[in-house]
This record gives C-alpha cells, sequence and structure tokens, in this order.
C-alpha cells in the first residue's frame, strides 16, 4: 500500500469526526458522546490559527485518494504538546501507517521545542495502550468515565506523557 501523511486540507476535518464516529461505534460500542467529543476537537481545530507546534495530519492512500488515517498536534502549554485524535482505519492497520503518522508528530514537536508530550486513550483500546508504552509514554493519571460507553459500561480514561 502506498501512502503519504501530509497536513490536512480544509474539510477533512469532517472526515477525522466522522472516522472517530463509525470506528469506536463499531470496535468499541461508543456513542454520541464520544463522537461528538472527537468531532469538536478536529471541527475547533479547523476554525483557529495554529502556531507552529500544531497541526492535524492525514494519511492518504496515493492510488485512489483515500483517507486512511490522522494524528493531530495541539499546544498544551508549558513547552506541552498534546497528541490527540490518532487512528489508523481498520483494513489499513500493520502497514506502518501509525508509524508514520506519529514520526510526523514526533518530527514536529520537536521542532516546536515541546519538552514533554501527553495524550488521554482509554483502557478498551489496548493495542494503543501497548504502542504507546513501547515509544515511552507512561502513565500518570486515570479518571473513570461512564458517558462514552453505549452499554452504560465504565471506560477507564488513561493520561501518558513522554519526556522528549
Amino acid at each position: 500500500m502506498e501512502y503519504t501523511v501530509r497536513p490536512y486540507k480544509k474539510g477533512e476535518e469532517q472526515y477525522v469526526a466522522e472516522a472517530h464516529r463509525r470506528i469506536y461505534r463499531e470496535e468499541y460500542n461508543w456513542g454520541p458522546a464520544f463522537s461528538e467529543y472527537a468531532a469538536a476537537i478536529a471541527l475547533d481545530f479547523a476554525k483557529k490559527e495554529h502556531g507552529p507546534g500544531e497541526e492535524l495530519w492525514v494519511a492518504e492512500d496515493t492510488a485512489a485518494g483515500r483517507l486512511l488515517g490522522c494524528i493531530m498536534l495541539c499546544d498544551a502549554g508549558d513547552n506541552v504538546g498534546q497528541l490527540r485524535l490518532f487512528l489508523v482505519e481498520p483494513d489499513c492497520r500493520r502497514f506502518g501507517i501509525g508509524s508514520a503518522l506519529t514520526r510526523a508528530l514526533f518530527d514536529r514537536a520537536r521542532q516546536a521545542g515541546y519538552r514533554r508530550l501527553i495524550l488521554w486513550t482509554a483502557g478498551p483500546l489496548e493495542d494503543a495502550v501497548r504502542i504507546y508504552g513501547r515509544m515511552g509514554f507512561v502513565t500518570t493519571e486515570t479518571s473513570e468515565n461512564t458517558e462514552w460507553s453505549l452499554a452504560g459500561e465504565p471506560v477507564t480514561e488513561i493520561k501518558m506523557e513522554l519526556e522528549l
């Protein structure tokens, strides 16, 4: 599979919002509370001006033009960057797309002078938690969320941090 990782273009924030709604509904049975949360992040990003330490990237199939995944870097203040809205389409996993997206984010974070990266993930995303751990992120906080699951099951949110 040939793909490129590039900054998003106006309008592609809609893909980011829709992909989070679709994938998290299918894979984790999460409902509107989560999809509205993720959509607000993507849509708000598209409305604002951004500093050099902020970007939304997409991975695009170079032949078909299909978007395959995304990742966002935001300024969290105090020389800290925040990784947000990271996903890869289910049928496109294991092709190195996630690694390429995170590489773009890490490169920009270092160029921006961030001294630390933070992210929030969730317990059911076991593969993501494991991958973040292999990257060097460590868990620094957890909290329970009872709004995302359509079944009403609590979801453990996990804050992870990495010193750059």
